[in-house]
């Protein structure tokens, strides 16, 4: 039976997880009219209470000064606590396995620094084809340690093209378990870390991390996990599953804005370790005494002393603002409703779309997260299906033929998914039309 926008209201009316898209400013279309926003998956939109945290720490600033640091209700020196529980919370860690600081990149390189320290028997990392920041980082600490070894005249122990591994998914994007089980059984004797992206930024598929965290501590590897597109998205063990180390950004799912302060986790075993290296920074040093300017670097005996400095107060109120949003929702209730957007958005794409649309990301509920990606097969104008999509108001990660779309629990509705399809439906028509050229 053909679906009417009358069916997509009326699962809005009854599902039992109610929208909040009244907490956030959603984004415009170029007529200044609510777009259809499935891009949170790049930039969550932004809750409205943001500007007023903003303005009260400007107002602490302006009447305090250098004493907003101690004497206020929330101090600027504790200030990141705020964030601790409510991460916790969403990475399914130990309050002190977390710390809101850094950027996903960032943190990557601080972390790695802890826990890549190749030896002649173990000096490999095996990681995803995946998202270019990542592949870049990596690469630059593999050049750093033998970069260090050349200026000490020692004989080259390893090359870098042997150092990485790269597990690429097969011609529809897809990596299954048992393209992980042969790379790691042919190389993780020899690797250091297994670097995984829980949720792959392009086709959205979920990996099974409990079982690749089996694998990998079986061959005596460390697992490290990008988290960027799955906190917020997924459920998440990191503790339970015994994950060696995570970071993540906070801008997508977690809406906290451009540039917002991203996180980190270090399983709990890992903290007091007195033989783990970290870069040491004034931020990581142990409370009690940081302001008496000791010489000897304490560190904090929690995820904190991976801190090498004081995050800024005003991202760090931008992300506890919607932090709180999260914390008033049931994660499991959340979740679900994303399985049934998604669903939803995937049915009726199949139906009305037909062999205009290809989906790439896996069917298997368990094996996704909120994001969906599909390639549009149509001949013109991909170079400038972004374009087209804005002028019909639709607001998504469209390049190049592959489109990403993440319709999220918080602020997505079942009419935005009707109207989009809708709108794609016109999209397609248009593509297989001659080619013609949108400017804005």
């Amino acid at each position: 039976m053909k679906q009417t926008v009358t069916d997509a209201l009326q699962l809005d009316k009854t599902d039992p997880f109610p929208s909040l898209a009244h907490l956030y400013d959603m984004p415009l279309d170029q007529t200044g009219k609510q777009a259809i926003y499935l891009n949170g998956n790049s930039l969550g939109p932004k809750p409205k209470n943001v500007d007023q945290a903003l303005l009260k720490e400007c107002d602490t600033w302006a009447r305090l000064g250098v004493r907003g640091h101690f004497y206020q209700e929330n101090p600027w020196t504790t200030f990141n606590e705020l964030a601790t529980k409510s991460l916790a919370r969403l990475v399914g860690a130990k309050p002190e396995e977390v710390v809101a600081t850094g950027t996903l990149t960032t943190n990557l390189h601080f972390t790695f620094v802890s826990f890549y320290r190749p030896t002649r028997k173990r000096y490999k990392i095996i990681r995803l084809l995946g998202f270019p920041s990542d592949i870049y980082a990596i690469e630059s600490q593999v050049k750093q340690r033998l970069e260090t070894l050349r200026e000490f005249g020692e004989a080259e122990p390893f090359k870098l093209e042997d150092a990485i591994i790269e597990i690429k998914p097969d011609a529809n994007g897809y990596i299954d378990l048992a393209t992980f089980k042969k790379v790691i059984e042919t190389h993780g004797e020899s690797a250091a870390i297994i670097w995984i992206e829980a949720i792959h930024y392009l086709t959205g598929q979920f990996f099974n991390i409990p079982e690749l965290t089996r694998l990998a501590h079986a061959k005596g590897c460390k697992i490290g996990l990008d988290l960027a597109h799955a906190i917020g998205n997924v459920p998440l063990a990191l503790h339970e599953w015994d994950v060696d180390f995570a970071v993540w950004c906070s801008y997508k799912y977690l809406s906290g804005g451009p540039g917002a302060v991203g996180g980190l986790y270090i399983n709990k075993k890992y903290i007091t370790d007195p033989v783990m290296l970290r870069f040491a920074g004034w931020w990581g040093h142990n409370k009690t005494t940081r302001f008496q300017m000791p010489s000897i670097f304490d560190p904090i005996p929690a995820a904190e002393s991976w801190q090498v400095s004081n995050s800024g107060i005003f991202l760090l109120a931008a992300l506890k603002t919607s932090l709180d949003i999260f914390d008033q929702v049931d994660l499991k209730a959340l979740q679900e409703k994303n399985v049934r957007l998604g669903s939803y958005l995937e049915n009726l794409i199949s139906k009305e779309c037909g062999d205009n649309v290809s989906i790439i990301t896996p069917k298997n509920p368990q094996e996704r997260g909120c994001q969906l990606s599909f390639r549009i097969n149509c001949s013109n104008n991909k170079n400038e299906i972004d374009k087209i999509f804005f002028k019909h108001g639709v607001i998504c990660d469209a390049r190049s033929g592959l489109v990403r779309v993440a319709p999220m629990g918080l602020y997505t509705t079942f009419s935005d998914i009707f109207h989009f399809v809708e709108k794609l439906k016109i999209i397609c028509k248009e593509l297989n039309d001659e080619k013609r050229t949108y400017s804005l």
